[in-house]
C-alpha cells in the first residue's frame, strides 16, 4: 500500500477510538512507523553502491517485536487512554503489515516478504495472491480510506491534516465544509 494509504488507515484507527489530537497522532505515527526501515533507500541513493533498502525494507520495522516496542512507546507518550493507544497502535501497525502483505508486489513481480518473527526467525512470509502496488485493489482501498476521512471531517470536524499543523488542518476542514454546503 502507498504511504498516503497507510497514513489515512492509521489515522482512522486513532480517530475511531480516541478523542485527543495527541493520541490520534501517536496511533497514526505508530501505523506509519514500519516503513522507517525504508530509510536505506536514501543511503542507497547517496552512495550508489549499497543495497540497504533491498536488504532491510520489510524486515526491521515489519515484525512483531517492532510492533510491540512501538505500541509500548506510543502508550507511554499518551496522556489519556494508554491501554487504548497501545492496542490501536498495535492494530494500526498490523494493518500496515497486512496491506503490505496483500498489495505491495513490485512491477517486476517481486513480492516483499514480511519477516514477522525477526530477529528470532528469518522466514519471510508472502501471499501468492499479492497484487501490485499500483493495482486497482489498492486504488479502491485508497478511495475508500479517503472517503472515510472526508466523512470524519464532515461529521466530527477533525482531519488527518492535523498531523501537519493547524493551518493545513483548518484549510482542509474549511474546504470540506464549503464543498458540502454547495452539494448538500
Amino acid at each position: 500500500m502507498t504511504p498516503s494509504g497507510h497514513l489515512m488507515m492509521s489515522w482512522l484507527c486513532g480517530a475511531s477510538t480516541v478523542s485527543t489530537k495527541r493520541e490520534r497522532i501517536l496511533i497514526t505515527v505508530a501505523g506509519l512507523s514500519p516503513d522507517v526501515d525504508g530509510i536505506g533507500l536514501l543511503a542507497d541513493w547517496i552512495t550508489g553502491t549499497t543495497r540497504f533498502y533491498h536488504q532491510w525494507h520489510h524486515v526491521l520495522g515489519h515484525n512483531l517485536l517492532f510492533a510491540l516496542g512501538i505500541a509500548t512507546c506510543a502508550s507511554l507518550l499518551a496522556r489519556t487512554r494508554k491501554k487504548c493507544v497501545w492496542l490501536m497502535s498495535f492494530v494500526a501497525i498490523h494493518l500496515h503489515l497486512l496491506t503490505d502483505l496483500t498489495g505491495s508486489r513490485g512491477p517486476d513481480g517481486y513480492q516483499w516478504p514480511i519477516q514477522y518473527l525477526y530477529p528470532f526467525n528469518h522466514t519471510g512470509y508472502t501471499w501468492q495472491g499479492q497484487w501490485a502496488l499500483n493495482a486497482w485493489q489498492n486504488h479502491l482501498i485508497w478511495l475508500f480510506l479517503a472517503l472515510a476521512c472526508i466523512g470524519y471531517i464532515r461529521h466530527s470536524n477533525i482531519s488527518f491534516f492535523e498531523l501537519f499543523g493547524p493551518r493545513l488542518d483548518e484549510a482542509a476542514r474549511s474546504l470540506c465544509a464549503r464543498l458540502m454546503s454547495r452539494h448538500c
